[in-house]
């Protein structure tokens, strides 16, 4: 094989000419006239055949970017991706195709000698000295990502396991390093945006790179870096040698309230250098009669309780709202006051993520109970057991159902295989997608970071310019039983702008009741429901039927020993009662609100239809970029149907017609919708 090798080489190379004197010829030319010899001619010759050399490695080396591009433009999108669907994996796998590209790119320019040519130039035309630095802070920008996404998988597949089996050392350790990484990206990404901008006086295809860069491969790494101040405030949380106390909310959206549901019962999960030290269950009822502060409850509620409590705080569509007053009013009960108890931020919980958690981790058995819990019968033996089971007895807990469940949920936790992390998981993204999960955290720093994320629950603040429209259609059962775990709710909204600028909608919600063949009363009774919409600032109530009657709420006064909150106290000081259409109309969270109350019988369906200009004022004209956003209620689901007809003279350029229409049965936790106006 070998002397086949080189016979090969030999057919290929032309045969070495024998050392003859006569052989040997001098490359000079004689110059006329002078008698010397000039070397310029061959010389030239030489560097012509060099240059052209040098020009095609330059023109591979091109070449080499533009892969290079394609291939950093490819993978940021599936960066993108997998951030959203919360897969750190895929992310570094991104990174590492990403980085293999950016080292071939360093390693052919230090081959060809592109390096020294660019310090060399650089001397003469500063710009190009930048190239070199440029190639290598891309490498370990690109390293400090690939580690980022190592720790955050490392912490998404461990991360609950080492803090239940009492390893939080470890936990703190990746944070750690998070926090290094996430250092050093904010300090690359900064030279290396000064060197990019450079890059584009060089050339075109530099330009393009550099553009590239900036749209993309800067901006993901950016936004990692605004998660630096979180890690650091939650690490400090966890490095802290008391225990820490966070707040599990369960809501229970079968008797929805307008954060989510009911709270028939709340857990305190303690943590102590990052372990999992305990989870404790209680009934919020507990709680509340160890409160011995007297609140004046909101006037909606006053016919069924004469006290505001914890039970019934969950009463603002602005989550982080909620939670506060959830925290204040049970850090204020004897029962965790006399302890110190104080709680860094609050979960909520509803009751359709523990049936996600039931149907992955299978079917567990309460022996107490004489009961087996699966995901067909979760919710329903849980109910049936908080409101008519042994425990309902005076003097019992009714909740105590769920204590002896949680253990044994954590159990399993500990014991996931790959396999079903994954579907926990990606079960998770849908629930926080919709609100079923929302987080708020005392210090500014995490609540920020959990407002970028989307799972903060906060209403959204419109700009002061905002050419669009908004909406939210908040629930909420008063005295109602669990009648809303069998109601459907459809909104439909038709919008249509006029030639001079005004937004006027015509809103129909459509609500439900199919729990009529239902065994358990409180099922089968009527949905009596307090209804609000949200719209923007100054939207004016034009119309409004179907709703019902208002009904008579006892308007006792209330004693000088009464409190009134603040925050409920600015809202219901802004509204008034609109006598012709039995609602009421006011202002909340930099929003107007319509409020009606609306029954429905179960077996029954009813529409509630309401008519009303916004008070977005539009600029119409060519090109113009509207949005509408749509939040939606925790722990509601349905269907939400939109259309919105242009102004005469325009069509959406969306739909290239007057009119443009969307629909989903799958509403998400904020919608919105981005549209531009094309004159005809």
């Amino acid at each position: 094989m070998a002397d086949e090798k080189n016979k090969l080489v030999r057919d290929v190379q032309p045969p070495l000419a024998k050392p003859e004197t006569s052989a040997i010829q001098p490359a000079i030319a004689i110059k006329k006239g002078g008698g010397g010899i000039s070397y310029r001619a061959p010389i030239l010759a030489v560097l012509l055949f060099l240059a052209s050399l040098y020009l095609v490695a330059l023109f591979n080396f091109k070449n080499e970017i533009t892969a290079a591009a394609a291939t950093i433009k490819k993978e940021a999108v599936q960066i993108k991706n997998a951030a959203l669907e919360l897969k750190p994996d895929q992310i570094a796998r991104s990174l590492e195709n990403t980085y293999q590209k950016i080292s071939r790119i360093n390693d052919q320019a230090k081959i060809i000698g592109l390096i020294k040519l660019t310090s060399l130039l650089g001397r003469f035309s500063p710009p190009f000295a930048q190239v070199p630095a440029a190639l290598d802070n891309l490498a370990l920008l690109n390293e400090k990502g690939f580690l980022i996404a190592k720790d955050l998988d490392f912490l998404k597949r461990n991360g609950f396991q080492l803090m239940h089996r009492q390893k939080g050392e470890e936990v703190i350790s990746a944070l750690g390093r998070l926090s290094r990484n996430l250092e050093n990206i904010e300090n690359l990404n900064s030279r290396l945006k000064s060197q990019s901008f450079q890059l584009k006086n060089i050339s075109s295809r530099l330009a393009y790179f550099s553009n590239l860069l900036d749209k993309n491969y800067l901006t993901i790494n950016s936004n990692l870096y605004r998660a630096k101040n979180s890690v650091d405030a939650f690490l400090a949380i966890l490095q802290q040698p008391q225990d820490q106390h966070f707040l599990l909310i369960f809501q229970n959206p079968s008797e929805i309230r307008p954060a989510g549901g009911f709270i028939g019962s709340y857990g305190d999960l303690t943590i102590n250098r990052g372990n999992l030290k305990n989870i404790r269950i209680d009934d919020i009822y507990n709680a509340d009669r160890q409160l011995n502060l007297k609140l004046i409850p909101p006037k909606e509620l006053r016919g069924i309780t004469k006290n505001w409590g914890a039970r019934d705080a969950n009463w603002f569509f602005d989550f982080p709202t909620s939670a506060k007053k959830v925290i204040s009013l049970l850090e204020q009960s004897d029962l965790h006051r006399q302890t110190g108890i104080h709680f860094q931020g609050a979960i909520a919980v509803n009751t359709g993520v523990l049936k996600t958690l039931i149907e992955i981790l299978g079917p567990i058995k309460l022996p107490n109970y004489e009961l087996t819990l699966d995901g067909k019968n979760f919710l329903e033996e849980i109910q049936r057991e908080v409101e008519a089971g042994r425990d309902k007895k005076p003097g019992q807990n009714p909740k105590k159902i769920l204590s002896a469940l949680a253990p044994l949920l954590l159990e399993k936790l500990n014991l996931l295989s790959d396999k079903e992390q994954e579907q926990l998981i990606a079960a998770f993204r849908n629930h926080l997608l919709k609100k079923d999960i929302m987080v708020y955290f005392r210090d500014w720093q995490l609540q920020n970071f959990l407002e970028i994320a989307g799972v903060g629950g906060e209403i959204i603040n419109l700009p002061e310019n905002f050419s669009g429209d908004y909406l939210a259609v908040i629930n909420a059962n008063i005295a109602g039983g669990k009648s809303d775990a069998f109601i459907t709710q459809h909104i439909k909204l038709q919008t249509e702008i006029t030639k001079d600028g005004k937004i006027a909608n015509n809103l129909t919600i459509t609500r439900t009741h199919s729990g009529q063949k239902e065994k358990d009363w409180w099922y089968r009774i009527p949905n009596k429901n307090y209804l609000k919409i949200l719209t923007p600032l100054n939207s004016r109530l034009k119309n409004l039927r179907g709703n019902n009657d208002l009904p008579a709420i006892q308007k006792s006064s209330y004693p000088e020993s009464y409190e009134q909150d603040p925050d409920l106290a600015n809202i219901e000081k802004t509204a008034s009662l609109i006598g012709q259409f039995q609602a009421w109309v006011g202002a909340e969270f930099g929003k107007t609100f319509f409020a009606a109350w609306l029954t429905v019988p179960a077996g029954q369906n009813k529409n509630l239809t309401v008519e009303y200009e916004s008070g977005v004022r539009l600029n119409v004209q060519d090109g113009l970029h509207y949005q509408f956003i749509f939040e939606k209620q925790s722990g509601v689901d349905g269907s939400l149907e939109y259309s919105i007809t242009a102004p005469p003279g325009y069509i959406w350029k969306e739909s290239g017609k007057e009119t443009f229409e969307y629909g989903t049965q799958k509403i998400k936790a904020r919608e919105i919708i981005s549209l531009t106006l094309t004159a005809i």
